[in-house]
């Protein structure tokens, strides 16, 4: 129109010249026309494309809200996917070169957007205002709306300014290099920076606890110190990598920290398990008070507080919190009473945050510590002096992070490890409050105790004790969330040994979850044992050297009477890294799993002395296997590789005495236990040991059993006939996993039984008392037509001392450690010898003969030519 009226002023200025004027106006007029029909050809063809581009797309809006309003993140799902496969095929059509691994890092970002698009019901009314949003957005840019145009880019680019400062807080506050996906367009190759464990540690003011009501804490971010352990970097070595020992653990600097020996996801996804030994009880004799006063915060970890979700506003007062819970956001969190706390705040004691989703849980405990020292009618689970040993349900603290559901899939499936690393972590913060010393009825929840509680909530921490920001609060961050237990350990020999077939591990684990989806049990029954190569004895007085020796043996036996499967935790590398049980383990394929597990125990002294001992990792091992593995079988043993499990007469395996054990409703089988003796006549006494050995004895040998002779035939020699009563108050046991939350080497010391509160009880008409009778549903083994232990646990030099002159005389046979055995057709009472290699002995043991007869010749063929 500006040219059309432009040329008119033209024409009329030219009107009255020649011809030759009017011409060339006329020839322009026309051009101008021409030009203008075009132009509105044109015009009309973009708003026909416009048109259709607009009717498509409201029906394409259309669908897509009828999806979203489904399912909010599958839409977001889906394009994401979309997106990283056509990456993916881009590359292969460009053909540039990709490795395997490149492509697993291109689907591990997939799998972590998908994760990160993943909304909770909490999350569908701001989902639905994003939509709504977009969709006005779309509309305006479809309308050609300049303006609307310049929003919806204005609004972007705040959002992407927000997700940037966002991760570049995260970067700050946690010294991360946080997990980024490139996009591989034209060739460019995606790179994945791992997450490295740390611990923040925040300074401990115990004075403070002096006060009344408990001062809030007023931490900062810039006060924490950082422990980076850059080694922690592979699911299947964790617990090699994993900083247990004194000059690593940072327990040892902030004890609310707790010692971390395990971590690992249950079967069914939903929850972060955590298995964390008492660091207090490695020092605790007369003289190491200010030790024990230092780790105080430790056992405060063990004792539940209740908590609340709150939302404070710019002034920092306390406003509605409104949002649910296992959402995304900084929650703040208010010391509360029972019943003002959250619904999974009643007893919890650490906020769990998950990355990269930023949700946040409540840890929960695996059961009531205080409760249980209720039911066992003791006074106190922990005393401030720190004499609390005895009690040896405190030596382990277990507790579990309760998974947000956006995530229990994925991680019930394995899909969140790529090339054995993890792609999902969570940060551990413990909720700082002194320990409650005096009766455990001082404060106990109201499912378990109905009477009123004497301590005061309002008193101790007063009405308005909220929490710092986790940012500024002392953690543990970035801990791996690895596969499920069978998929990181897989039993089968076919995926052990093909670690790197990628379709067979894949296989193999959707067969493992299927298993646990279905309720099944893989197993009948499984043993699980604590050893090494080589250890020390309590006191560290000697050293044992016949680990894989006695290993061998002791699984080859293990095979013949029945067990499915056996779980070794290798504690070789807490002497010498270069020492291993694996040269044995391997011999075993699929019927064995080795996890080398090399924590140091923290105090190796005998359980009398002063300063006792606490055997750390074996307690930690026995725990971790139970919660790994005993929830995929139904029975368990637990026993060391000294001792033996002998299934008698009438029965050729263990799993038969087990399934006439379960018709009386036996939960636990306790094996009696007795030290053994060496049998003399097996051993080489012609070579002394040194005077240094056997000090002023000369009548020692070194008692190595020969290589043609098993154990369970040269220690097949007990002190009385069964049934024998002069025992150990230490036997051993097969039990039911499901039912034992707590097993202390010896004692299922805590079970589903004792947990259960009076109202628990009631609601299932059980009869209910204070204290707890330990033995329900357990029993004994019969000894004398069921089964026995032969406890072959070996003798050293020193205590073959005097040997010679112990044996030569009535009077003092019984206190020779060497063994000679009675004949099996004489009585007690009888005075005679026995003559060994020309010598005459007085007899001081016992034989089984079942073990000599039966089981030493199968055991004798199994070494030779294996038990299958």
């Amino acid at each position: 129109s500006i040219m059309i009226n432009s040329m008119s002023k033209i024409n009329r200025k030219h009107v009255l010249m020649n011809g030759k004027y009017k011409i060339n106006c006329a020839f322009s007029r026309c051009i101008v026309v021409f030009m203008s029909l075009l132009m509105m050809m044109y015009i009309f063809s973009l708003y026909t494309i416009s048109q259709n581009y607009q009717s498509g797309n409201e029906i394409f809006e259309d669908e897509l809200m009828k999806q979203y309003s489904r399912n909010p993140s599958a839409v977001l799902r889906e394009n994401i996917k979309n997106s990283i496969e056509e990456n993916l095929h881009r590359i292969e059509l460009t053909g540039d070169v990709i490795s395997s691994g490149e492509k697993e890092s291109i689907q591990h970002e997939n799998d972590m957007a998908l994760r990160a698009s993943s909304a909770t019901e909490s999350q569908k009314e701001k989902n639905q205002g994003d939509q709504d949003l977009l969709k006005k957005e779309v509309h305006g840019m479809e309308k050609n709306d300049s303006e609307a145009i310049d929003k919806a880019k204005e609004s972007q680019k705040e959002k992407d300014k927000d997700e940037q400062d966002l991760s570049k807080k995260e970067d700050k506050q946690t010294g991360e290099v946080k997990t980024h996906a490139i996009k591989a367009t034209s060739g460019e190759k995606v790179k994945i920076e791992k997450l490295k464990l740390k611990a923040y540690i925040e300074p401990i003011n115990q004075s403070d606890w002096e006060i009344k009501p408990l001062p809030v804490r007023h931490s900062k971010a810039s006060e924490l110190s950082v422990l980076e352990f850059n080694e922690v970097s592979s699911c299947k070595n964790l617990h090699e990598q994993w900083p247990i020992d004194e000059h690593k653990a940072p327990t040892n600097k902030d004890p609310f920290l707790p010692w971390i020996h395990d971590v690992f996801p249950t079967a069914d996804g939903k929850f972060i398990q955590f298995v964390a030994q008492n660091k207090r009880r490695c020092q605790t004799g007369k003289k190491k008070a200010e030790i024990k006063k230092f780790f105080q915060p430790n056992v405060a970890l063990f004792q539940h507080v209740p908590v609340k979700r709150i939302t404070l506003d710019a002034n920092n007062e306390q406003i509605e919190n409104t949002r649910n819970n296992d959402t995304k956001g900084a929650n703040r969190y208010r010391l509360t009473s029972h019943e003002d706390a959250d619904e999974d705040g009643i007893e919890t004691r650490f906020i769990c945050r998950f990355k990269p989703s930023m949700e946040e849980t409540l840890s929960v405990h695996n059961f009531n510590y205080d409760f249980h020292t209720l039911r066992k009618a003791y006074s106190a689970t922990f005393t401030e002096e720190g004499f609390d040993n005895h009690m040896i349900w405190s030596s382990q603290l277990l507790f579990k992070c309760p998974v947000p559901m956006s995530l229990q899939e994925d991680i019930r499936l394995g899909n969140t490890v790529i090339d054995d690393y993890a792609s999902l972590f969570v940060d551990l913060i413990p909720i700082r409050t002194p320990p409650r010393y005096g009766l455990p009825t001082t404060y106990l929840p109201p499912r378990l105790f109905d009477e009123k509680n004497t301590w005061n909530v309002t008193e101790e921490w007063g009405k308005h004790h909220v929490l710092p920001l986790i940012e500024d609060s002392g953690r543990w961050e970035n801990i791996p969330i690895c596969k499920p237990s069978l998929m990181t350990y897989p039993d089968e020999f076919e995926v052990q040994s093909k670690e790197t077939d990628e379709v067979v591990v894949k296989q193999h684990d959707l067969e493992m979850a299927a298993l646990n989806q279905s309720g099944g049990k893989k197993h009948d029954i499984i043993a699980c044992t604590w050893t090494s190569a080589t250890f020390k004895t309590r006191g560290g007085r000697t050293t044992v050297n016949d680990g894989e020796q006695r290993l061998r043996q002791w699984l080859e036996f293990n095979r013949l009477v029945g067990i499915d499967h056996v779980y070794i935790y290798d504690n070789s590398g807490s002497f010498s890294k270069e020492s291993s049980l694996k040269s044995v383990t391997d011999l075993f394929p699929g019927y064995v799993t080795r996890i080398s597990w090399p924590a140091k125990v923290c105090n190796n002294n005998k359980g009398n002395a002063d300063n006792k001992g606490e055997r750390s990792s074996q307690y930690a091992a026995d725990a971790s296997c139970r919660l790994r593995f005993g929830a995929h079988s139904k029975w368990l043993a637990s026993m060391d590789t000294d001792e033996y499990l002998v299934p008698l007469e009438q029965y050729d395996s263990l799993k038969d005495i087990l399934r006439d054990v379960d018709k009386e409703d036996i939960n636990v089988l306790n094996f009696a236990s007795k030290r053994s003796k060496p049998r003399l006549q097996f051993f080489n006494t012609t070579s002394p040991g040194s005077e240094e050995k056997c000090q002023s004895n000369k009548d020692c040998f070194d008692p190595i059993v020969p290589e043609n002779t098993t154990f369970l035939e040269a220690y097949n020699c007990n002190i009385e006939r069964p049934p024998r009563k002069t025992l150990q108050p230490a036997e051993k046991a097969i039990y039911k996993p499901e039912y034992v939350l707590q097993f202390f080497v010896h004692y299922a010391t805590v079970t589903t039984l004792s947990a259960r509160g009076k109202k628990e009880a009631n609601e299932l008409k059980e009869r209910w008392f204070t204290r707890f009778n330990a033995r329900s549903h357990v029993r004994f083994v019969d000894e004398t037509k069921e089964a026995t232990m032969l406890h072959t646990k070996a003798i050293v030099t020193k205590e073959t001392a005097a040997w010679h002159r112990k044996l030569s005389y009535n009077g003092t046979r019984d206190s020779s450690m060497v063994g000679v055995e009675w004949p099996e057709s004489s009585n007690d009472g009888d005075d005679l010898t026995v003559a060994i290699k020309g010598e005459n002995y007085y007899p001081n043991c016992y034989i089984v003969p079942w073990i000599d007869n039966h089981w030493v010749p199968k055991l004798n063929t199994a070494m030779v030519h294996g038990s299958k």
